[in-house]
């Protein structure tokens, strides 16, 4: 069985996406606080946008990712000591860690290694719906340069209308060898009503301008 760690990092957001700006990121709970006041000596900095520039927030860059390190590495000690067979994944969405900030405190390097975890779930919905091809086969290829290789990775698709690229991505995915490509989710893909298997499409791909 796998256990998979899906959105346990710092929500990506400081909107939601119309009218509703958030009062700032989602680090400011009583513990999160606490616990950096006392190893730091200083309150955490008030962080109100994720296009932040790291290099201004040393300390909380430094101490964010641990967090989500230290907490997936707890729950992975005591899973494996009552399951020894389980195997463990992380789904990380590169869509929306794209700022330099969600990148630099959404991804605890040290403890997300090939090492370490069984696999490396990718996804990336808004290139997905997006028609960016070529950004969702980078996502596809995320953790090629962490070190997973292929029999450790893989990627969950959109599910979206006849326009998206989605099955094109799913073609990039498979010929990637990965460990699996998980299209999402079965009630829409019912739903739109799409055949299986799932074929290759007779759509042109084209690329337009630079």
């Amino acid at each position: 069985p796998y256990l998979q760690f899906g959105e346990v990092q710092w929500w990506y957001f400081p909107n939601d996406g119309l009218v509703r700006t958030f009062s700032g990121m989602p680090f400011y709970d009583a513990w999160t606080k606490s616990q950096f006041q006392t190893q730091y000596g200083h309150p955490l900095s008030t962080i109100t946008t994720n296009n932040v520039n790291p290099a201004d927030y040393a300390d909380e860059v430094a101490f964010l990712p641990k967090v989500l390190g230290d907490f997936t590495s707890a729950i992975i000690a005591h899973v494996r000591a009552t399951y020894p067979a389980c195997r463990f994944e992380v789904l990380y969405p590169t869509d929306v860690n794209q700022s330099i900030f969600n990148q630099a405190i959404n991804y605890p390097i040290a403890d997300w290694t090939a090492a370490k975890l069984d696999n490396l779930k990718t996804e990336a919905f808004g290139f997905t719906f997006g028609k960016n091809l070529d950004k969702s086969i980078e996502a596809i290829h995320f953790g090629s340069s962490l070190g997973f290789p292929a029999a450790q990775r893989s990627h969950l698709i959109g599910i979206a209308d006849a326009y998206a690229a989605w099955r094109k991505e799913a073609e990039v995915a498979q010929g990637s060898r990965l460990e699996s490509v998980v299209l999402f989710a079965l009630d829409q893909f019912c739903l739109i009503g799409y055949s299986v298997p799932v074929v290759k499409t007779l759509r042109r791909v084209i690329r337009v301008g630079g």
